[in-house]
């Protein structure tokens, strides 16, 4: 197992925003960011709070029929099938704009700017889940603030709301907050409730914010920090990373933890767990340690970062 500790200087301040460095504050504006051999700008969308569509209570006794469950430690999560919700998507022509169509008849799970992935389950989201639920007592999540951010379908969320913890989520696209995301928790919810108490919960227990992480951030800046910040194959993309890191400096209070699930290396966008490790050395912000690495040939782990 590699470990990434740093030594831990004594600050001035306590707040966590004054530790930031050059390394983080140097950070262009997003949408004059350039993909790495690529000439166009990317135009990342802008933040917001999203929330449900009109019809989605109408519409969860159908997907109740399709979800699947699957179990992570003694805990049960629902979910909707991707496959089968795209296909389902795809006969509604009203919906024919949806980033999330756009992905589909691209085949493509990654579009730059448009489309992040978030319809599908990765493995290194199973990965957290597992150690979640093998390190963490259910009784460590009860009351904690949470952000599941990249969320997709959300479950790392939905996990620690099962057991009580105040839960946000963010993602690239409102189409997967709206589509997949919403549905999903709803899916999660205790049966005893009402469809108008699921409805009061999505209103008052829980935001879901959809856009670019420098906007989501922005966007945040005055609301409650987490204690929690939950987070899986979100590091691919090296352009990427300085504004995932500088999200977690200015969302995670001073003694919170952040929780990273990946790959090694991403072939062919040059991102890995070794190389954002070293990203972290260099912004001298936070301390990370490897927690978990899978057995077959050390290709995916998870990273747990802290404040310095």
């Amino acid at each position: 197992m590699f470990k990434f500790n740093f030594d831990v200087e004594a600050e001035s301040s306590e707040d966590p925003e004054a530790l930031k460095t050059d390394i983080f504050s140097k950070q262009e504006n997003s949408e004059e960011r350039r993909e790495s051999g690529n000439t166009e700008v990317t135009e990342w969308y802008q933040s917001e709070k999203v929330k449900p569509l009109d019809n989605l209570i109408s519409t969860m006794d159908f997907y109740e029929m399709n979800a699947k469950e699957m179990e992570v430690g003694k805990t049960a999560i629902k979910h909707l099938v991707a496959g089968f919700l795209l296909e389902d998507l795809k006969e509604q022509s009203h919906l024919v704009n949806l980033d999330l169509r756009k992905s589909e008849e691209k085949h493509s799970d990654l579009i730059s700017g448009v489309y992040e992935g978030g319809a599908k389950i990765w493995e290194c989201t199973e990965d957290l889940l597992l150690y979640l639920s093998e390190k963490y007592e259910n009784s460590f999540w009860k009351e904690k603030s949470v952000l599941d951010l990249g969320c997709g379908c959300g479950l790392l969320g939905i996990y620690a709301m099962k057991h009580g913890a105040l839960v946000d989520f963010q993602d690239y696209n409102k189409d997967v907050l709206e589509y997949i995301t919403y549905p999903n928790i709803m899916l999660n919810l205790d049966d005893s409730l009402s469809e108008d108490e699921k409805l009061k919960f999505l209103d008052k227990s829980t935001t879901l914010y959809s856009g670019d992480w420098t906007h989501f951030a922005e966007l945040t800046r005055d609301e409650e920090k987490y204690d929690v910040i939950l987070t899986s194959e979100t590091i691919y993309n090296i352009n990427n990373q300085q504004k995932l890191l500088e999200t977690f400096a200015g969302r995670l209070k001073s003694e919170g933890v952040v929780l990273v699930a990946a790959k090694s290396h991403y072939f062919g966008v040059g991102g890995g767990l070794e190389q954002f490790s070293e990203s972290i050395r260099l912004g001298n912000v936070f301390q990370s340690e490897s927690v978990w690495q899978a057995e077959e040939n050390l290709k995916r782990g998870i990273l747990q970062l802290q404040f310095k």
